[in-house]
């Protein structure tokens, strides 16, 4: 025999139901919700491009100023370098003629035209210069002496001036001593 249930399956639906209706009208309102959100996740991204902006107009003045620094250092080098450069010229100048500069007298012969050097540490103090090797002999002696000074050779001429040195003697002489200064005229 069959029997009717006691319990109806409507009774079960009908709250079911309500669930699922609750349900879909949280579905409708979640767009509402999530507008709110929205709204501030845009007034937030606005606030950050601005502050983004910022900083980067900071980063640029900044560069600007760091690229002035560097000039001016590179400036306050070069200007070291100079106040160093006139300090030692300034030193250079304070040292007398004597002490930079090594000077020796070539006596020339009235006669003969030849070039003579009075050497006291010698046996025969007068030391003939025949030649441009006797030349250079004298000149890399001379700055062996003179420890680092420079070089200047005084040609002297015999005092009633006769037809010596000749103006071949006197190129000859320059050839000769060309490495070093002297008192021969250029282009004599």
């Amino acid at each position: 025999m069959i029997h009717m249930p006691r319990r109806s399956v409507t009774r079960f639906f009908v709250p079911l139901i309500d669930v699922l209706l609750l349900l879909f009208c949280i579905f409708l309102l979640m767009p509402i919700a999530n507008e709110e959100q929205l709204d501030q996740q845009r007034q937030t991204v606005g606030e950050l491009q601005d502050t983004v902006e910022t900083l980067e107009k900071d980063l640029r003045r900044r560069t600007r100023e760091l690229a002035d620094v560097e000039a001016l250092r590179a400036d306050a080098d070069e200007l070291q370098r100079l106040r160093d450069e006139v300090e030692k010229l300034r030193k250079s100048a304070l040292k007398s003629l004597q002490e930079r500069t090594a000077f020796h007298i070539l006596d020339v012969d009235g006669k003969t035209g030849e070039l003579s050097f009075y050497d006291p540490t010698l046996p025969n103090p007068s030391v003939r210069v025949k030649d441009e090797k006797t030349a250079q002999e004298l000149i890399e002696k001379h700055r062996q002496k003179s420890a680092g000074r420079d070089l200047y050779y005084y040609f002297l001429y015999p005092r009633p001036k006769g037809g010596f040195p000749t103006l071949r003697q006197e190129r000859l002489f320059q050839t000769w001593f060309k490495n070093v200064d002297h008192s021969l005229k250029e282009g004599a």
